[in-house]
């Protein structure tokens, strides 16, 4: 691989950690202050209210899939001289969560389309509606939605294994690289707890989420700006 190319990887990959983050960050904050918190028919008024807002949180999210994608293959090829059977595993972990991620969004669609049906005529009473929605949000994009857990997940191992090439490679400050493995398998703990220990799933996934947010930060702009360092011998799988 000539080294130019995977320099431009490196870049494209700190750029989509950048870019990913910030999706994800404001697609989540948008949803949380449209939906406000009361109870259905409030959540269902206000959002209804400003309906057009809440499509672009959701499309924010289904945005910071498409560069999960960009994100997992700038790292596939970045670090893909120091094992391709690794990276190709990274990759496929990747490339799962992101499936498992465009699920959620359809989901999250279909809970929008339910708090829509409850401010016009609809089969469906109010406690129907409300039993409907919650079951939606349930499984939906929503931070403590199981399949927004799940997919993380798979992100988690995935992130783990980029992380630890990144260590063998010293293509970045090991420090860095160091960082985000414990990071990466920190969030895998604390969102696997969270399917077991469910009266705590909503204070593990608060803390799980913030060193791996603050590693991929770290780690984006360092290959933004610095890209990675090459070593003068080669590595094979």
């Amino acid at each position: 691989m000539k080294e130019s190319s995977q320099q431009a990887y490196a870049r494209l990959a700190g750029l989509m950690y950048l870019v990913v983050d910030a999706l994800d960050i404001g697609g989540v904050v948008i949803l949380a202050r449209v939906s406000g918190t009361g109870g259905f028919l409030s959540t269902a008024h206000n959002i209804s209210a400003s309906e057009a807002l809440y499509r672009i949180g959701i499309c924010c999210g289904l945005a910071g899939i498409l560069s999960t994608v960009l994100l997992a293959a700038g790292l596939y090829v970045t670090v893909k001289p120091v094992d391709a059977n690794l990276a190709i595993t990274a990759l496929l972990f990747r490339l799962v969560e992101v499936a498992i991620a465009g699920v959620a969004i359809v989901l999250a669609f279909a809970t929008l389309q339910i708090y829509l049906d409850a401010n016009r005529t609809s089969p469906f009473d109010a406690n129907q509606l409300a039993a409907l929605a919650d079951l939606s949000s349930l499984l939906s994009v929503a931070p403590t939605g199981i399949a927004t857990v799940v997919s993380v997940i798979f992100f988690s191992v995935g992130s783990a294994i980029f992380f630890y090439l990144f260590l063998k490679s010293a293509y970045i400050p090991r420090i860095l690289a160091a960082g985000g493995i414990f990071a990466s398998l920190f969030c895998l703990i604390t969102f696997v707890a969270s399917l077991v220990v469910v009266q705590y799933s909503g204070q593990l996934l608060g803390i799980g989420g913030l060193p791996i947010g603050i590693a991929e930060i770290a780690t984006g702009l360092w290959l933004l700006i610095r890209g990675i360092k090459t070593q003068p011998l080669e590595l094979h799988s």
